[in-house]
């Protein structure tokens, strides 16, 4: 009678071993760009183009990291040479986002005195889940992405997590928090 409660307990001890262990969360600050925000593991800088419509091409900066199949970025697009324009910049790069994918949630947010948008989509033919913060300040638009393939955990709440973790105020960061590089 103790067997199968006996294997059962082995059984879960054993997958508890196998398990990939997450990388731990770390805080994030750019006092130059003037947020922070949390990830887990290590940030991986790059520097990338934006093309819109009304903002035209802009230089845009990442810092992404991968875990447990979920890729998290944080992206700053220069568009201060348009700032006059900022709803019309936001509302373009939201637009961009969500452009050919089921919008599963569309809101309205404020984090620090600053408004903003949060979307979340499925990704066409199945292919996962993403979802995003889009605010603008001090001319330029910053974006938290989080993605998932279909492969993934698409409900997993760590997307949320770390999109919800923005702050635009500096001084609310811990003293461990790392500074973000800036392209050079």
């Amino acid at each position: 009678m103790r067997s199968p409660a006996l294997a059962l307990s082995a059984l879960a001890a054993l997958l508890a071993f196998n398990t990939p262990a997450s990388a731990a969360w770390q805080g994030y600050i750019s006092h130059t760009l003037g947020f922070a925000f949390a990830a887990p593991g290590d940030l991986k800088m790059g520097k990338t183009t934006y093309k819109g419509a009304v903002a035209g091409t802009r230089d845009a900066w990442t810092w992404t990291s991968t875990d447990d199949g979920i890729e998290y970025k944080a992206m700053v697009i220069d568009t201060t040479a348009n700032a006059a324009q900022s709803a019309t910049l936001l509302g373009e790069a939201e637009y961009i986002f969500q452009d050919g994918q089921k919008v599963l949630m569309d809101t309205f947010g404020r984090v620090d005195r600053h408004y903003g948008r949060k979307l979340s989509v499925d990704l066409p033919n199945n292919g996962g889940r993403k979802i995003a913060c889009f605010y603008f300040v001090n001319g330029r638009i910053i974006s938290l992405q989080a993605s998932v393939p279909a492969s993934g955990d698409v409900d997993s709440p760590e997307l949320a997590r770390f999109v919800d973790s923005i702050t635009f105020y500096p001084e609310r960061a811990a003293d461990e928090d790392k500074e973000l590089p800036l392209p050079k």
